[in-house]
């Protein structure tokens, strides 16, 4: 893995959020780790927007959930679609992990809490540049990874691919099929591969069936 300073050299970052304090702070954090990177703010939906559609293809879009008092959650579908290549953080207040979850289904890679230590929101989203889908709650480290029952750490999203490629689908199908690209397939399926705690695609299937996932 590159250091996270060769790492974001090459990557343009858009950030969102309509509270200057935390969106200049996360901007500095992320500077100290990486001065070179290209940081654009938006303040609003609309102009993270008009940023990301305005120059090169960004590699990250960091993204709160409540702008003005309006969720943009059911925007974020249409933002997976557009910028299929560029992995989606969202960040939030919301700690309820029901919501989390269902944010994560819409294809986005990673829902981080605000109220998390800033060395905690840095390393979330390290994870999220390894090509992880990463899921932190609060303070005490809650994620996703930390379930006892390994299937059910999945999100939806997740199950949807794990069931397509327990069926003998390449990545090409399963990107047709969920309307998404190859490449975001193959995050789903490095990110599960890793909750599953196995190495190929077979042994996923295997411990879906063996887990009475799927017949």
């Amino acid at each position: 893995m590159l250091p996270t300073e060769q790492r974001l050299l090459r990557e343009r970052i858009i950030l969102a959020d309509d509270h200057p304090v935390f969106r200049d702070g996360l901007r500095r954090l992320i500077q100290r780790s990486a001065p070179e990177a290209e940081i654009a703010e938006a303040n609003d939906f609309d102009e993270l927007l008009a940023l990301a559609r305005s120059g090169p293809m960004p590699a990250i879009l960091i993204v709160d959930l409540i702008f003005a008092g309006r969720s943009i959650e059911e925007a974020l579908t249409g933002l997976r679609q557009e910028f299929a290549r560029s992995s989606i953080v969202v960040v939030s207040m919301i700690e309820d992990r029901a919501i989390a979850e269902r944010i994560m289904a819409r294809g986005v890679n990673g829902f981080i809490s605000k109220s998390l230590p800033p060395h905690e929101i840095i390393t979330a989203l390290d994870a999220v540049r390894d090509g992880d889908l990463v899921l932190r709650l609060d303070a005490s480290g809650s994620s996703i990874p930390e379930r006892d029952n390994e299937i059910s750490t999945l999100t939806q999203r997740q199950l949807e691919v794990l069931r397509m490629l327990s069926a003998g689908k390449t990545n090409k199908e399963i990107a047709v099929s969920l309307g998404i690209s190859p490449f975001t397939v193959r995050i789903h399926v490095s990110a599960l591969l890793k909750s599953l705690g196995v190495s190929s695609r077979t042994a996923a299937a295997a411990k879906a069936v063996a887990g009475g996932l799927f017949p």
